[in-house]
């Protein structure tokens, strides 16, 4: 090969990286390139390879969600999205549960002193998120973040990132996903799926039209367990299943209650209007958040929707049940 020629056509013009690397490959008598993953060691993944992700819906949950991403390789979380910019009055599992997540991802044991309680929104996001890429900085500095009010505003600026998580309540989930999958983005959906079954058709027909990968938030449906459970029962090691009774102690919050007439004032930073949605308008009122609106039809699912999704999943995948025929129901 004729290595002047070929460097003159490598270094004149615009050239892709996948041309350059190509023509620097032919003209290895003249210098060579370390590819940088192999420079960055073990598990380093080069950033053109990383899946770009705007994490949509940071409360408490989201943020669980979120700093699971965060220590995936091949995974870069560039923008963050929620109506709330911070508060510190969110639910958690146990106490300090949230905040010990957040230092343990960091590596920080002093990440959120400043907080009087569960501390989230997409300020802390925001944070969350530069100082996990900051250690990685050699500079110890890391500013690629984004943050958005709005989702609307986010995916009108989505040329840099390739999917989304949406982690709001219920009843955003299949606008936010459906205008996602619209926009060529792949979606990982917090559970439940949708809040109504005609939602659930219309967001499986969008993503079909659009090709797009899709995920609802279920982990047990890959677990170990269910896999074993299936194998259990179509080995006959049981034998045939003629009853099944499925129970769970949720819900924790309140339920069966009148709407609140009470008007609190809404909280700073928090874009109520936004939050509800497609929600019928309501004074906001503490009886909704945080974390209680899933005992209201109109932004949650109550305690099937929440706790039924793991278990109802692995039954029917494991028995491999139809849809049922009737239904009847109870209450006290």
């Amino acid at each position: 090969m004729d290595q002047k020629n070929n460097s003159s056509s490598v270094f004149s013009g615009n050239v892709s990286r996948r041309g350059f690397l190509h023509g620097a490959a032919c003209t290895a008598a003249l210098f060579s390139i370390v590819p940088r993953h192999v420079l960055g060691g073990n598990g380093y993944v080069p950033p053109s390879d990383k899946l770009r992700l705007a994490c949509i819906g940071v409360g408490a949950q989201g943020t669980r969600v979120m700093t699971d991403f965060l220590k995936e390789p091949d995974v870069q979380v560039v923008a963050v999205c929620d109506v709330n910019q911070v508060s510190s009055d969110y639910s958690e599992w146990d106490t300090n549960e949230l905040r010990n997540r957040v230092r343990e991802v960091l590596g920080d044991p002093n990440w959120g002193s400043q907080f009087k309680g569960p501390t989230a929104g997409r300020e802390p996001a925001k944070n969350i998120v530069e100082a996990y890429y900051a250690k990685h900085q050699t500079s110890g500095q890391y500013r690629g973040c984004a943050a958005y009010n709005d989702f609307r505003e986010l995916l009108s600026k989505g040329r840099d990132f390739d999917g989304v998580v949406v982690c709001t309540p219920d009843h955003w989930h299949a606008p936010i996903s459906i205008a996602a999958m619209r926009g060529g983005k792949h979606v990982y959906c917090q559970k439940p799926m949708t809040h109504t079954i005609d939602e659930t058709r219309q967001m499986a027909e969008v993503a079909r039209q659009n090709k797009v990968v899709t995920q609802v938030a279920l982990s047990v449906s890959a677990s170990e367990d269910t896999r074993l459970l299936s194998e259990w029962i179509s080995a006959g090691v049981i034998g045939p299943v003629r009853r099944l009774e499925n129970w769970s102690t949720r819900p924790f919050w309140p339920q069966g209650l009148n709407r609140p007439e009470k008007v609190d004032p809404v909280p700073p930073g928090l874009d109520w209007n936004l939050w509800l949605g497609p929600a019928p308008e309501r004074p906001f009122n503490h009886g909704y958040l945080p974390f209680v609106w899933r005992g209201w039809y109109d932004f949650g699912t109550g305690a099937i929707g929440d706790m039924g999704q793991y278990s109802f999943d692995t039954l029917f995948r494991v028995l491999k049940l139809a849809p049922p025929t009737s239904v009847d129901a109870t209450s006290t």
